[in-house]
């Protein structure tokens, strides 16, 4: 079994409780790490170099496991660190300063860049999902077909890149009260004209 997975965003006030980056800023990010090979948070090679990483956080807030950010980086906690390196999942992960809105540095919480090394698999029923070649189509529930992919703990869905988290690892996350994350049944997953998610409640 396999869970589709996000970030949870919590609010304050109306407002995104968000990590943000602030050294180096979101927009000079290919200006500072371009010539190591870095092009992207999400590009599925490793990123080339070391990040040195700076995000502000409101201590006002309770700090989640998996922390909402704003420059296209998964954050992660220590202990989420550790529990996906016990899982085997291939990563690579980067340590980052972290202050507060005084410009403070603060030594905990201790949280870290990761970046998934798994890549794409081909996991899609593409008959059964309604697949029909076209990103802009959608799909009306996604199915998997088990047999043609390797079961990692977690991966993104070809076609769609979507990522997906096996049934085992998201059981630890939360038998371990670990936060910041929401999961959604693959079949109830739906993409294009058949309309969209409206929440992840599963």
């Amino acid at each position: 079994m396999y869970w589709v997975f996000q970030t949870h965003i919590f609010t304050w006030r109306n407002k995104y409780v968000q990590a943000k980056l602030v050294d180096p800023m979101p927009i000079k990010l290919k200006d500072v790490y371009e010539k190591y090979g870095f092009r992207s948070p999400m590009q599925e090679e490793p990123y080339g170099v070391k990040l040195q990483l700076t995000y502000q956080i409101d201590l006002r807030h309770s700090s989640p496991d998996n922390y909402f950010e704003n420059a296209g980086f998964r954050l992660y906690s220590e202990r989420l660190i550790r529990l996906m390196e016990s899982f085997g999942v291939r990563a690579e992960y980067f340590p980052v300063s972290i202050i507060d809105r005084q410009s403070n540095v603060k030594t905990n919480p201790n949280y870290f860049v990761f970046h998934s090394l798994e890549g794409v698999l081909p996991a899609m029923d593409e008959v059964k999902s309604g697949w029909t070649g076209d990103r802009d189509s959608g799909i009306h529930s996604l199915v998997l077909d088990y047999y043609k992919f390797p079961h990692r703990p977690l991966f993104l869905c070809d076609k769609i890149y979507l990522p997906l988290m096996r049934d085992d690892l998201k059981q630890a996350i939360i038998e371990q009260s670990i936060t910041g994350f929401e999961f959604l049944n693959p079949a109830r997953y739906k993409s294009g004209k058949y309309g969209s998610i409206l929440h992840f409640d599963e």
